[in-house]
């Protein structure tokens, strides 16, 4: 593929590094649906979503932890996708009913902790949190006792896991940012209680080769590379449509990233 014709590929994609290598699981992802406030437009992206392997939700799924909205957000996803539902919390989920979510049998909340899906051609493993903050929110300091403590152990804790979890391709899900670079379009005075850069570090230390995050609704980089690792800012308002990217093998290890539809 030469001249225009490479051009429009990348043009319909967004970009695409391409190497000669067997596409192992094709991955959708988005976040802050923020349901009822999106759920129309999230179901039109829905209808041009081509078949995935997995899907990813990275938290902010229900308008102020109006949690019964989560049934009408799995209803629509249920609709064209049958395989597994794996997310972590938003800041709108809640914590003190994080229970209450856990009872949908419908999808599985990662917090803290990692999820290992088998391929034909090796594990495939997810981590997910609900991940940190740089510093808390004016409403957390004032209402959340030991705030500061949960964020600096969030970051230990996913650095943990990345460390430990045996796995040919690793992805991170988180609703906050791991980094300020995807917060641009964003008020830059609040980019402190929207993401981490301690993580970052974190990032640099272990690579592993997907973070999901959402959280930026104004956010107007969708995707960069620390290292190896690439980054993607998955919100829904920010995107306008679901991200859909494709894990090879790790043997010249490739992503395709492309978008559904909105």
């Amino acid at each position: 593929m030469e001249g225009e014709d490479a051009q429009k590929a990348l043009r319909e994609v967004g970009f695409h590094f391409r190497y000669r290598v067997k596409v192992s699981m094709r991955i959708a992802a988005t976040a802050d649906i923020h349901s009822p406030l999106y759920l129309e437009q999230f179901k039109l992206s829905l209808e041009a979503l081509d078949k995935v392997d997995l899907f990813l939700l990275a938290g902010d799924l229900v308008l102020k932890n109006q949690i019964q909205e989560l049934e009408r957000v799995l209803s629509a996803i249920r609709k064209v996708y049958q395989g597994p539902i794996l997310s972590c919390f938003g800041n709108e989920e809640y914590e003190q009913d994080w229970e209450k979510y856990l009872a949908f049998g419908e999808m599985e909340w990662l917090e803290g902790r990692a999820r290992v899906l088998e391929t034909r051609e090796g594990k495939v493993a997810i981590a997910g949190s609900k991940g940190s903050l740089d510093r808390p929110t004016f409403w957390q300091r004032r209402n959340v006792p030991g705030i500061w403590k949960t964020y600096a152990e969030r970051v230990n804790v996913l650095d943990s896991i990345l460390a430990d979890i045996k796995a040919e391709i690793k992805i991170v899900l988180t609703h906050y940012s791991p980094t300020y670079r995807t917060l641009e379009g964003e008020r830059e005075s609040a980019w402190p209680e929207m993401a981490c850069k301690k993580l970052e570090r974190v990032i640099e230390s272990r690579q592993p080769d997907v973070w999901i995050h959402g959280h930026a609704h104004r956010g107007k980089v969708p995707s960069l590379y620390i290292g190896k690792t690439l980054l993607l800012n998955v919100s829904f308002p920010a995107r306008g449509s679901i991200v859909v990217f494709e894990v090879p093998r790790r043997t010249g290890l490739d992503l395709f990233l492309s978008t559904a539809p909105g």
